[in-house]
């Protein structure tokens, strides 16, 4: 007794993947390059998706290829499909592997810190962004902690943000001590650089002539807003003051913040060593404002 044969059914998605390469390049050749795969073996994909849905998807009659109505009609629903799928597989992969949790300080650049979620997730690992400002933190593959300059990794120089449309200019921290019969202006400082355990941000004021009294510890959107207000001069990096469009100004005595990368071994394949991990940890320094000469 013979063997009762079955129509053999094509992979859809499969198919669906090639006729859309096909439709956005117009071109067989061309969407074949895009998928890497041979042009005849694209070809035969085609006509296998035309037998299976019973209609002819390309009008083939032409110099160049060109969709049919049905054809036209299909091809959303496709991609939509492929999106679907495309959009499952990332869900499972996501959820079978560990996240990359990578911990920065909260008042970290915020665009190179997406460019380097984006290169991360192009390498297929699943990080996660924490804060040093969270209640709970939890354990994080990578910590970015502020440390003495002396041991930093990377340093990120300090200047004075002063209102909009001010002068820019090197200055030194002495510039900043209130002057004689003149307009008593204070100083702020956030609450990171003058809890530094060492203060080092003090002792340097105080030899600049800035005491207590005129260097004050203010809350971030504080700080900024008496900044914003002409009301003072804020001591910070040139990305915060970037950030709310006031004008900044490099200290010319040696003012930085020191940070640190704190790695828990092991590290995922592509981040143990080569160009992956160098380019992310060039954007780690860039989140902290650290320039290109004072990354380690």
């Amino acid at each position: 007794m013979g063997a009762i044969s079955h129509p053999v059914r094509v992979d859809l998605l499969l198919h669906l993947r090639g006729f859309a390469a096909v439709a956005d390049e117009m071109s067989v050749s061309e969407a074949a390059l895009e998928l890497g795969v041979d042009q005849p073996l694209l070809s035969r994909r085609l006509r296998a998706l035309e037998r299976e849905l019973g209609v002819e998807l390309l009008d083939r009659t032409r110099r160049q290829i060109a969709l049919t109505p049905a054809g036209t009609a299909l091809l959303p629903r496709a991609r939509h499909l492929i999106d679907q799928a495309d959009h499952l597989l990332r869900s499972i992969r996501r959820h079978d592997r560990e996240s990359f949790v990578v911990a920065v300080p909260s008042s970290c650049d915020p665009a190179p810190l997406a460019r380097l979620v984006a290169l991360l997730e192009a390498e297929g690992v699943d990080v996660r962004l924490a804060s040093d400002s969270d209640e709970a933190p939890e354990p994080a593959a990578w910590t970015v902690e502020a440390c003495d300059p002396d041991a930093a990794t990377w340093l990120t120089p300090l200047g004075a943000a002063t209102a909009p449309g001010t002068a820019e200019g090197p200055v030194s921290l002495s510039s900043l001590r209130p002057r004689r019969g003149g307009e008593r202006t204070q100083v702020l400082a956030l609450p990171r650089d003058l809890d530094d355990p060492a203060g080092r941000l003090r002792r340097l004021a105080d030899r600049a002539g800035i005491g207590p009294a005129t260097l004050r510890r203010a809350p971030h959107q504080l700080a900024v807003a008496e900044t914003l207000a002409g009301r003072a001069s804020l001591v910070c990096a040139r990305h915060e003051a970037v950030t709310y469009g006031l004008s900044w100004s490099p200290f010319i005595d040696q003012v930085a913040r020191g940070h640190r990368l704190v790695e828990q071994a092991p590290p995922p394949g592509p981040l143990a060593a080569g160009p992956l991990r160098e380019q992310a940890l060039a954007l780690l320094a860039a989140c902290v404002g650290a320039p290109e000469e004072g990354r380690g």
